[in-house]
């Protein structure tokens, strides 16, 4: 500790210097003489030390060595200076400091002075004045909107203009509670004139409006966030909305109040989106004028994302999933971009943003259909359409001949009578000679489990890793890693024969098994699934098989709709193909679970387009036909708009 009674000039000096590069500001206090002390109270200097450099957020100040001002001194005033350096979160400030000490009986003494905190200091205030860019919006691939700065509208009153009885009155036109009304109306911060919010909405209907007018409510519109396909993107782009103390502990750089994103896109690509702050922190003079600028920084806006997503056809898609649950997903072959990736059913964004109430939220979450789960990213059975899969393995095994015949009859097969009272079931009993072209084209469960139960399970494993199954992949849309099993390895035979007709412990995400379709009709590479336009287009699995064998699949995908689902899926303006499927869920093989039909198809006069669906509970609506159709009316539907 310093002690100054007595002290001499040089003493002095370095105290000052040695307390002021520690911040200890009590110390700097206790070298006033008794004089300043009287002018200046401990509480006045080390105070406000603290709240200036804790408004500037400083994080470190020193002063360099003090040089002695020879032609400013005299005999009993020493004026020195010295580089004065302030580092703070706003940047770095660099100025002379002038120091003046005074000799009095006792000892010298500083002159302080509030230019002994930040020089220039006296006679002024510090001014903070913040501006704000604007997050980066999200466009499609046309370059429209899909989220955007727009406004909501908020309903207030006027304080002054309505009394408390009035405005408890509108408890149920608004839907808050009388106490809530009350405490709005009697908060402190309260004041006549001023506009009072209580509620906000994107948009209130006609009948609601009306209400407020007549009820002297007022409404204005506010900077908001907007979403032009609501409920049809809800899943892939996602909300945003006021972050929250635990997003504010694990989010660098960000501030109580700020609008971050809360699901989707708007979440994943949050610090891309979001603007930077801008601000000028000034010294004001007592007359509010701008006397220097301490620190300045331009505010701006946030990036703007534009996404490889068709805007037109997710809303096509979602439209025709209208009462159903499942999911769809689009994508370009020749290059992996998604162009639509639908959940249905889904929640509008402005049910979050705007105010759900707990019942509400808790029917929505047990609702059966699911509408909180994105459903076409996640990891699902993916029916028969894993048999084009499991045609690729065999097609990749030495040995295996295509063109080879096996002879099937009845509805049930097992291996022995090991497998006690288990079968292999098939859905069109067809008896007879069946290679693999008729049984894609059949959908033949007994043929494909035969024919995997012939690879053996350490083959096929192998051509399914092959395919890229339990891979991750390194996408800028996050997908759920795939499954051949739970163990990740096939440990008994009724498991493989499952497996082969995609039922057992298998698992693909709707986005990835379309990219492996994909392959099959683009030449025979598996791109990485992505969805901004900015990623570059990379393979993730290279010559999946030899083009004859991949000309054979589209030939038998062709068959699928042209001799079983030609009423369902057939056009003349097309030459639809694809694979149909269904996953069935249930406790036992005696019982009939609840079934899910698949469909992944394309237009092979034009292959510009791999749609995937499925839809859950099609158990008494058709089976797999009910997807078939879906899938054309959605080319129906988009070939219409796009004309």
């Amino acid at each position: 500790m310093w002690y100054f009674s007595g002290s001499d000039e040089s003493e002095a000096v370095e105290a000052f210097t040695a307390s002021f590069d520690s911040e200890n500001f009590g110390e700097i206090y206790n070298q006033l003489s008794e004089s300043e002390k009287a002018q200046y109270t401990e509480e006045d200097t080390t105070e406000r030390y603290e709240k200036i450099y804790s408004d500037l957020e400083v994080e470190s100040v020193e002063l360099g060595e003090l040089t002695l001002d020879e032609a400013a001194s005299s005999e009993d005033t020493k004026v020195y200076q010295g580089d004065f350096h302030l580092s703070s979160f706003y940047g770095e400030l660099d100025k002379t400091m002038e120091v003046v000490f005074s000799e009095a009986d006792d000892g010298w003494h500083v002159n302080w002075s509030p230019d002994l905190i930040i020089p220039g200091l006296e006679g002024h205030t510090i001014d903070f004045n913040f501006t704000q860019g604007v997050r980066g919006e999200i466009l499609d691939n046309a370059g429209e909107p899909l989220a955007f700065n727009g406004h909501k509208e908020v309903v207030g009153y006027t304080a002054g203009d309505i009394t408390e009885e009035e405005l408890t009155g509108l408890s149920d036109a608004l839907e808050i509670s009388e106490e809530n009304l009350s405490d709005t109306f009697n908060a402190e911060w309260v004041e006549d004139g001023m506009f009072v919010p209580l509620k906000e909405a994107h948009r209130f209907s006609e009948s609601d409006k009306s209400v407020f007018s007549e009820s002297s409510l007022q409404i204005q519109e506010q900077p908001s966030r907007e979403y032009t396909l609501e409920e049809d993107a809800f899943h892939l782009i996602g909300y945003v909305g006021e972050i929250t103390a635990d997003e504010l502990e694990n989010m660098e750089g960000r501030m109580p109040g700020d609008i971050v994103g809360k699901r989707g896109l708007e979440q994943l690509y949050d610090e891309r989106l979001q603007p930077d702050a801008g601000y000028t922190i000034s010294l004001i003079d007592e007359y509010d004028r701008e006397s220097e600028v301490l620190f300045q920084e331009d505010a701006a806006d946030g990036e703007d994302l534009t996404l490889t997503i068709d805007g037109n056809l997710q809303s096509v898609i979602y439209d025709a999933l209208e009462e159903d649950s499942g999911a769809s997903v689009a994508m370009k072959p020749d290059n992996g971009d998604l162009l639509a990736a639908v959940s249905y059913p889904s929640p509008s964004p402005y049910d979050f943003m705007f105010g759900l109430s707990q019942a509400d939220f808790e029917e929505m979450d047990t609702d059966e259909s699911y509408p909180l789960l994105n459903k076409f990213h996640r990891a699902t059975s993916p029916g028969s359409t894993q048999k084009i899969l499991t045609s690729l393995v065999a097609l990749n095994t030495e040995g295996f001949d295509r063109d080879s015949e096996r002879e099937i009859s009845g509805r049930g097969w097992q291996l022995d009578e090991s497998w006690g009272g288990y079968s292999v079931n098939r859905y069109h009993v067809e008896d007879g000679m069946f290679d693999l072209d008729r049984a894609i084209t059949s959908s033949d469960n007994i043929y494909f489990a035969q024919t995997a139960l012939d690879l053996g399970a350490e083959r096929f494993t192998e051509g399914m890793e092959a395919l890229g199954i339990g891979e991750e992949y390194d996408t800028d849309y996050p997908i759920y890693t795939s499954q051949v099993a739970n163990e990740g390895s096939i440990d008994r035979d009724i498991l493989l024969a499952d497996t082969a007709y995609g039922q057992g412990e298998l698992m693909i995400s709707p986005i990835q098994i379309t990219a492996i379709y994909s392959g099959v009709v683009n030449g025979g590479n598996i791109y990485v699934p992505h969805v901004l336009e900015e990623s570059e287009d990379e393979i993730q699995v290279e010559n999946i098989a030899d083009a004859d064998d991949l000309n054979y699949l589209e030939s038998a995908m062709r068959s699928v709709v042209t001799d079983y689902h030609a009423d369902d899926t057939d056009r003349d303006y097309a030459s639809f193909a694809g694979k149909t499927g269904t996953s069935e869920n249930k406790v036992s093989q005696e019982t009939r679970g609840s079934e899910t039909g698949w469909f992944i198809g394309y237009d092979q006069d034009t292959k510009d387009m791999m749609l995937s669906l499925y839809v859950e509970d099609v158990e008494d609506r058709g089976m797999s036909e009910y997807s078939a159709g879906k899938f054309a009316e959605i080319q129906d539907a988009y070939r219409e708009q796009s004309e």
